[in-house]
């Protein structure tokens, strides 16, 4: 029996192969579009799954006060994890975390040149214990060696990288530029998952980290984590109530910018926008739960299409029906039929959906960061969603169709007036075709949104100059800062080159330090965080910062004022710039000095957050960067020039520089993936619902035909009866598009509410896809219809 209905289906879909093909196509689309996110959904979400204590596993993560509310930081002081150790049995292990920005130098045999590797964000100070929390499998050595200082252990790749193969990695010597120590190679660590939020390279003595020593709990660095396993069957909850006392035991109770801590699982570290990881690609839960909802819908559009698609066709097929059912075939058996006839197309559909996939991963992967594996052998879960996505799209598009069809009256279906007594079937059509067009304006709205928002991004004004900017990063030892003089003067004797500064970072980045200070020799601490920048005498003048009270830095290699924005004299309740001047402030660690200026606001950070209140002041020994404002022409040139320049001065240092205006482009490049990803979908989403649209014509004109014909007959002209059989579908336009307008924008709306910089919600988009979906109804009616009204009436008054 499943063999003859398999054989009559394939010959039917063989007979209306051109049905067959459009629906496999619209099928294949919307599968492959929800196989890639899914595989893209199971490859992030299984991020650091392999460590089988993963239950009883925390971050401490801190909660500072402010005058703005509670500032989630995922650092702690440096004292905090000797502190749990201490006062906490119920810790099984405890370990620091730290991470580091080195430039690692190897020395070359027989005193050759050096090679140089950056790992930025890769190398990270620890103790033992981690190895003991986390399941990084050491291939060579043993953890305990981190345990004394000047050691340090290399994944395999990075010790590949730096000594040729990994064998030969143990006991070679390495050292960090501006370090003069030499470290040990004892451990070899086998490289850990693509996916995992700890892109560790190097671990490194958190004897040797530099503060590893402190007893300041008012300091939070936000690279210094801190994790522990608890003991099994601990209370969490007990546990945080404890942890609450930290605050009294170990803050000055007069300290207003005491920080609170939190136990935070380990489950939820990889979805967290709060407090974040040390990953540098992460997507937020809202943002994994965005995609599924778009993978959905963009399924769910090509179920519907298929169902009107499907139903169009069944029209043609009333008398076939008709026969069978005179011939003794009863509804089971034409249910039947009907859906195997839906489980080949949608088998077919993903047979293609799975090779187009494997073509589009590695575009896909390189375009989200990720390398999505579509591997079934590796990951059987793959197979089986693949298998449950074609029995769901099968019954969910198949169903429906294949009941419509099966209950045909014989009678009426011999004599083609299947309409008869199916106008809720009409109705359920219409109501289909609605609800693919909401979904596509919403795309449509959403994505002119988002396009204009990246726009205001790109083109706002950040309240400083960024064009022809060269950063490069600089040594900082006490050789090399000997130097800085020497090597600015060489670079302004360049043509190419117009301006030099020195900062400790430029006006607006992520890498922004925050401190506390006392204002005006007021005994306590004001109760908020400055960010501080340390630059020299022409950093205002490169970035074109505008003075409007007071004077500049001066030339010194000490703090010997401070200028503040304006966000800062606001926040110190000063409405006149003029009256803030001659006040003292004291930074932490910092000597106390005059205020001598007032600078206007800037952004400091991107344009996600608001503009933070920030000091400026001259101190060398906080200097790491050297800008280079550049003349446009010839710029290439004048970069290697510069190069010369730096090696000559800094022999044995590394020179890397980067363009400022492209490290504050990345800023929004999440909001760039949006817009493209949204682009695409819109895109799919109109394509499959012109489909869905051509099946309802399809069916209006087949039931129509006799209508059209004699309205032809009484002088009705072409364009009279296009109009005609446009009406219908222009009044679902309009239901479809107060139904997208509202939700568009409430959806879009809260999307702006995560900037602090942001457009007004424009109707411009929303008057363009509502237009445009009419644009759409008509030409697509038009062309479907225009050659029925063209014809000649008489063959169509003999159509039965």
């Amino acid at each position: 029996m499943f063999y003859i209905n398999l054989k009559i289906a394939l010959r039917n879909l063989w007979k209306h192969r051109a049905y067959t093909i459009i629906n496999t196509i619209g099928l294949s689309i919307g599968m492959t579009c929800a196989l890639v996110i899914f595989l893209f959904i199971r490859q992030y979400l299984s991020a650091d799954n392999f460590h089988p204590n993963a239950d009883r596993i925390f971050r401490v993560v801190s909660l500072g006060n402010g005058t703005d509310g509670k500032v989630p930081m995922m650092g702690v002081p440096v004292p905090m994890a000797n502190a749990l150790r201490t006062d906490f049995p119920q810790l099984e292990k405890v370990a620091n975390l730290v991470q580091g920005y080195h430039l690692v130098e190897i020395p070359g045999k027989d005193g050759s040149a050096k090679q140089f590797h950056k790992e930025y964000g890769t190398a990270f100070y620890t103790d033992p214990a981690l190895f003991d929390i986390f399941n990084f499998p050491w291939i060579v050595g043993e953890p305990v060696s981190l345990g004394a200082p000047n050691h340090v252990a290399l994944t395999q790749s990075t010790a590949t990288q730096y000594f040729g193969s990994w064998q030969n990695a143990m006991g070679k010597k390495l050292k960090f530029s501006g370090d003069e120590t030499f470290y040990e190679v004892t451990g070899i660590i086998k490289d850990l998952p693509k996916n995992t939020d700890f892109p560790i390279h190097l671990v490194i003595s958190y004897q040797n980290f530099g503060n590893a020593l402190s007893t300041r709990w008012n300091s939070v660095n936000m690279g210094h984590n801190c994790y522990v396993m608890v003991k099994p069957n601990t209370d969490i909850n007990q546990l945080q109530i404890q942890l609450n006392g930290y605050t009294k035991k170990y803050y000055d109770p007069k300290d207003p910018l005491a920080n609170t801590h939190l136990f935070q699982s380990f489950a939820s570290i990889h979805l967290d926008a709060k407090f974040g990881n040390f990953s540098p690609k992460r997507y937020t839960s809202s943002q994994i739960n965005s995609l599924r909802i778009l993978g959905s819908l963009i399924l769910l559009i090509a179920c519907i299409n298929f169902i009107n698609m499907a139903t169009a066709q069944a029209v043609s097929r009333s008398k076939e029906v008709g026969i069978r059912k005179v011939l003794g075939s009863n509804r089971k058996q034409l249910l039947v039929r009907f859906i195997a006839e839906t489980f080949v197309i949608t088998f077919v559909a993903i047979t293609i959906a799975c090779i187009a996939t494997e073509i589009a991963l590695p575009v896909v992967g390189n375009f989200l960061g990720q390398q999505i594996p579509f591997n079934i052998i590796d990951f059987p879960v793959i197979l089986i969603f693949i298998f449950a996505l074609w029995l769901a799209v099968s019954f969910l598009a198949g169903l429906y169709p294949a009941v419509f069809v099966s209950g045909y009256n014989p009678i009426n279906a011999l004599k083609n007036k299947v309409s008869q007594g199916n106008k809720g079937a009409w109705s359920l059509r219409s109501i289909l075709l609605i609800f693919q067009f909401t979904v596509t304006l919403i795309f449509i709205i959403g994505t002119l949104v988002v396009l204009k928002q990246i726009d205001y991004f790109k083109n706002k004004s950040l309240g400083f100059d960024n064009h022809a900017v060269l950063q490069i990063n600089i040594p900082t030892d006490s050789i090399s800062k000997t130097r800085f003089n020497t090597f600015k003067q060489k670079l302004l004797q360049r043509n190419g080159v117009e301006m030099v500064t020195y900062a400790y970072t430029p006006p607006s980045t992520s890498s922004n330090n925050f401190t506390s200070f006392y204002f005006n020799n007021s005994p306590q601490k004001t109760d908020f965080l400055l960010c501080n920048k340390p630059a020299d005498e022409d950093y205002f003048k490169m970035f074109g910062l505008k003075m409007i009270a007071g004077k500049p830095l001066s030339k010194s290699d000490t703090v010997s004022g401070y200028i503040l924005n304006e966000t800062l004299l606001h926040k110190l309740h000063f409405k006149n710039p003029e009256d803030v001047l001659g006040k003292y402030i004291q930074l932490n660690r910092r000597p106390l000095a005059r205020i001598i200026g007032v600078v206007k606001d800037f952004n400091n950070l991107s344009l996600h957050g608001d503009i933070s209140p920030v000091i400026f002041y001259t101190n060398k020994e906080e200097y790491e960067s050297a800008f280079v404002k550049l003349n446009p022409l010839n710029m290439q040139e004048t970069v290697k020039e510069i190069g010369a320049d730096f090696n000559s001065t800094f022999p044995g240092q590394f020179y890397e520089p980067s363009y400022y205006d492209e490290y504050i482009a990345n800023y929004y490049i999440v909001e760039e993936k949006t817009a493209v990803l949204l682009s695409f979908f819109t895109s799919v989403a109109i394509f499959i619902s012109c489909f869905g649209l051509f099946a309802l014509i399809s069916f209006v004109a087949v039931q129509r035909t006799k209508e059209m014909a004699i309205r032809k007959v009484l002088g009705a002209t072409t364009i009279e009866l296009i109009s005609t059989l446009n009406r219908a579908f222009i009044k679902m336009i309009i239901v479809a598009n107060l139904i997208a307008w509202p939700l568009a924008y409430i959806l879009l709306n809260k999307w702006l509410q995560g900037f602090a910089y942001k457009i007004d919600l424009p109707m411009l988009p929303f008057i363009f896809a509502g237009l445009g979906s009419m644009g759409i109804i008509i030409f697509t009616v038009a062309l479907r219809t225009y050659k029925m009204t063209t014809s000649n009436p008489v063959e169509a008054l003999k159509y039965e």
